[in-house]
């Protein structure tokens, strides 16, 4: 008579199945930080808006509040970046709205600049950047959430 093959233990079996499953996550998250480490894969967009927005003093409905707004833009590629703008008073442009995305306050017009095109080069793999004081209406700025929305060199970003 054959012999008879011995009683599967299902909790052994599952125990084997789930050292494959993390064998195999384990080596694919090591060929991922390879290619991250070795410079193969990039993490950064190719062109990279950000801000740093802080408020140097706190609110007063007597006073203006003022904005710092620190701003690069960082070219993360191996080629030449082409700065170009219509004109030197749109570097740099903002405005605010409320949660809801209704409009609060904007940049004045007015201001002084040289209204001629602006053109330039960021070189590969470098960055540049911007420091701007955003004066607000005490009276359309109350305490609260708000979203700044800004253009510096053609570049976008909400904060």
């Amino acid at each position: 008579m054959p012999k008879s093959p011995p009683p599967r233990d299902p909790a052994g079996e599952a125990g084997r199945n789930m050292m494959r499953i993390a064998l195999v996550v384990l080596s694919m998250a090591g060929v991922v930080a390879f290619f991250i480490v070795t410079g193969r894969v990039e993490m950064n967009e190719p062109i990279e808006l950000s801000a740093e927005v802080t408020q140097p003093r706190t609110y007063s409905e007597d006073t203006p509040l003022t904005l710092e707004v620190a701003l690069t833009l960082a070219n993360n590629t191996d080629d030449l970046l082409p700065l170009s703008i219509g004109s030197q008073c749109d570097i740099f442009r903002w405005f605010f709205t409320d949660e809801d995305q209704n409009f609060v306050q904007s940049q004045k017009d007015g201001e002084p600049c040289v209204d001629l095109p602006v053109n330039g080069n960021l070189e590969a793999k470098h960055q540049m950047t911007g420091s701007y004081t955003l004066t607000l209406d005490p009276r359309r700025v109350k305490p609260g959430d708000y979203i700044l929305f800004i253009r510096f060199w053609g570049r976008e970003l909400r904060q």
